[in-house]
């Protein structure tokens, strides 16, 4: 089964730069009605838990959210592109 979970706008401007309350973590919260989710990245590649249990996503995914975390976490930086909303698509 595939999940389709928007990131919005306002995950984006309600989030901050920390694992437990980043715009995908603000997400994931809504999606899985827990406050048990954890983002980071970890070797190169981007994790995302919800309840203690890792989500998966295709290769193709997994590069879009590195960008898109990538970009959260230097929002404020002038020389990077500000985040953009996009939809993650997480198989269960």
């Amino acid at each position: 089964m595939i999940r389709l979970i928007d990131i919005t706008q306002d995950d984006i401007k309600n989030g901050i730069t920390d694992c437990h309350k980043c715009a995908i973590a603000l997400a994931l919260k809504r999606e899985y009605k827990t406050n048990n989710v954890k983002v980071w990245v970890e070797g190169g590649d981007p994790v995302l838990q919800v309840n203690n249990h890792d989500l998966y996503m295709n290769s193709f995914m997994e590069s879009d959210v590195l960008d898109f975390i990538f970009n959260f976490d230097n929002q404020d930086d002038i020389d990077y592109p500000s985040p953009k909303p996009f939809t993650l698509q997480i198989n269960e």
